[in-house]
């Protein structure tokens, strides 16, 4: 964050001081985290349902805070105070805020899947020829978006964020402190159906962004979702697309595939991409920055290097040998789509013996059993020879998915069991939703636990 006077800080977030000497000192950077804090920063004491960030305060400012943005804080520190209405907000304010001084080019990314890796490979590509920063990690909600801007300076040219969202309005509202100029939004799923109505629901909610594009921008769009024309229609600004079917203006197309890597060509565009992916949904955070490097003169060798560079991360694609044994760990996350797609994908591979390892899907409400079920029954005609479910709710993908199926409610038993089968299998996926930490499974089998 380039240093800013406290007062500015205060005008932007409505924030009253009791000592006026407050408004001229200043702040070089905004810190949720009295972990984190270092000296000259402003704390934001945020309050959630299990954390109060009052209650860190006054240690903020022995640690040297300069300033507190709360509602309240204990004697003898009142001083330090600017005191608001909701410091969740006024963090939102403050980045607004700061936002406004600076024009950078910003793409907002938003969509039910692949986010966190389009904003990656969209930042890997754009930093290669200019001065590029964005969101870290997966810090996209109402406190990670509102810290992510304060890495914005007078230098950057391209800003890329990432937005999620568990309820309606929330993309508004980050949107509106993001101010995108470019909006992509990766695909319209099940992915947190539990706190919408419908997948229709899901797409408004999304589309929000695209109602606040700012300046000549544009959207890009996902040619192969069945949301795409809705999509195309909410927004205030041309668009352009990308997907597998005819038709996309970024047309991708699947030219080999191996059991973990695969390659694919650009209709219309000489050459091709090999990434060292086993899962081939990369292709559309590929095609996405395709279109970025078309659009702002980032191609030919430079981006073939960048996008073959990309390697999956642990829980999200990584393949762990252990001997001849190939464990696919996607345990980060998981979704009625994503699975479908893996499920799909690890069916067409060539490995001898294929067993799936499956957790509850979360996030997904009143349609959890009829999701779950779904997902049993399409994996009847698929090409694994033992499926293993692990939670609760993943029973019944066990009950509907035939032949040599099991289910487990611990993950010691599941991995006992896994123990004394896996020998003369040489694959095994693992996907679950966050919360079941199956990654505790590819540990196991990794380790040599398992055969």
């Amino acid at each position: 964050m380039e240093s800013q006077k406290i007062g500015k800080i205060a005008s932007w977030c409505s924030g009253k001081t009791v000592d006026p000497a407050l408004l001229e000192r200043k702040c070089v950077g905004i810190s949720t985290d009295t972990r984190k804090i270092s000296r000259g920063d402003i704390f934001v004491a945020i309050r959630g349902e299990n954390h109060d960030g009052h209650r860190f305060a006054a240690e903020a400012v022995r640690k040297g805070a300069v300033a507190v943005v709360g509602e309240e804080i204990e004697a003898p520190f009142e001083k330090y105070l600017l005191r608001v209405k909701n410091s969740t907000r006024a963090l939102g304010d403050i980045a607004r805020g700061y936002r406004k001084l600076f024009s950078p080019c910003v793409i907002g990314v938003t969509g039910s899947d692949g986010k966190t890796t389009t904003k990656e490979l969209l930042k890997k590509v754009l930093s290669s020829g200019h001065e590029t920063a964005g969101t870290e990690g997966n810090l996209n909600n109402e406190i990670g978006l509102p810290l992510s801007i304060f890495r914005l300076d007078r230098k950057t040219e391209f800003f890329v964020l990432e937005m999620g969202m568990n309820r309606k309005g929330e993309i508004d509202y980050l949107s509106r402190i993001a101010m995108p100029g470019i909006g992509v939004i990766t695909n319209i799923g099940t992915a947190h159906i539990g706190y919408f109505n419908s997948m229709k629901s899901i797409a408004e909610s999304k589309a929000e962004m695209l109602g606040n594009l700012t300046g000549n921008g544009f959207a890009v769009l996902n040619y192969d979702n069945r949301f795409y024309e809705f999509l195309k229609g909410k927004s205030r600004r041309p668009s352009i697309s990308f997907g597998m079917k005819r038709g996309a203006d970024a047309r991708g197309i699947i030219t080999g595939e191996t059991n973990d890597t695969f390659s694919f060509a650009v209709e219309g565009e000489e050459g091709g991409f090999r990434m060292g992916f086993w899962n081939t949904t990369i292709m559309y955070p590929a095609l996405v920055s395709c279109l970025a490097g078309r659009k702002f003169n980032v191609g030919g060798r430079k981006l073939k290097e960048i996008i073959e560079d990309i390697r999956p991360l642990p829980g999200r694609g990584m393949i762990r040998k252990a001997g001849k044994l190939s464990i696919i760990d996607e345990t980060y996350n998981c979704n009625p789509n994503s699975l479908r797609w893996a499920l799909r994908t690890f069916s067409r591979k060539d490995f001898r013996g294929k067993i799936a390892v499956l957790g509850d899907m979360e996030e997904l409400g009143r349609l959890s059993h009829v999701l779950h079920r779904n997902i049993g029954l399409y994996a009847r005609n698929l090409d694994i020879d033992l499926i293993l479910t692990f939670g609760r709710k993943s029973r019944v993908i066990s009950e509907t998915a035939g032949g040599s199926c099991r289910h487990f409610e611990d993950i010691e038993k599941l991995n006992r069991h896994l123990a004394g089968i896996v020998k003369g299998y040489e694959a095994v996926l693992v996907k679950g939703s966050r919360l079941m930490g199956l990654e505790r499974t590819v540990d196991y089998l990794a380790n040599g636990e398992g055969h």
